[in-house]
């Protein structure tokens, strides 16, 4: 059974079957879950035979996670300081954290710096509809600079407003508010924002170039 602590991690937007489609037919695929919450995602992908390691900052998520979930690499571990070799994964995840993390484009930028060559990011998150006259953060075209920045090419994007405005619906029925997205946020700008303005949420896989 999923508990309000998974919802959250995973935003009822799963990525889990896209990654399996994505490598279908590979063996011993390295993944690195960065928020992985209490890692609902990782075990789903050790179970289809994935060697993936979840990684988050909040060591009570951490801890429930272990109690849950057996035989499965879980550490706390600050998103910031991420303690990998360079060049040791095959793929790495973002499941609507990065924009909660504080410093999101070194979060990045330094998680780049793990990917083999050719490596991948799925990442999903949300975006403001709008932007302020001096302030597009957190945009689409906010995201898009920050990719082109990092010369991460995307080979695939889709706008998943739909489904998560079905998902707030769920949760606001399921716990009678939004709260509970704030659970675990270092953003402080996010903070303040995301239940005040209208948001949309992405889906994209990025391809590591350089």
């Amino acid at each position: 059974m999923i508990d309000k602590r998974d919802v959250f991690t995973s935003s009822g937007l799963d990525l889990v079957d896209e990654i399996i489609e994505l490598y279908k037919g590979d063996d011993n695929i390295k993944a690195l879950d960065v928020g992985c919450g209490s890692g609902y995602s990782v075990n789903c992908l050790c179970e289809k035979g994935f060697d993936a390691t979840g990684i988050d900052y909040c060591e009570e998520i951490i801890n429930l996670g272990k109690e849950k979930y057996k035989n499965i690499d879980l550490q706390v571990m600050d998103a910031n300081n991420i303690d990998f070799p360079k060049n040791y994964f095959d793929l790495i995840i973002f499941e609507c954290s990065l924009s909660i993390m504080k410093n999101p484009e070194s979060i990045l930028s330094n998680c780049k710096e793990l990917l083999k060559q050719k490596g991948i990011i799925l990442l999903s998150d949300f975006y403001f509809k709008k932007s302020d006259n001096q302030d597009n953060t957190y945009t689409i075209d906010y995201w898009n600079t920050v990719f082109d920045e990092l010369n991460l090419k995307i080979i695939k994007f889709e706008d998943k407003y739909s489904e998560w405005r079905n998902f707030l619906g769920m949760v606001l029925w399921e716990y009678g508010d939004l709260s509970g997205l704030l659970m675990g946020n270092e953003n402080d700008q996010i903070n303040k924002d995301i239940l005040k303005k209208e948001t949309g949420y992405f889906f994209t896989i990025l391809k590591k170039e350089d």
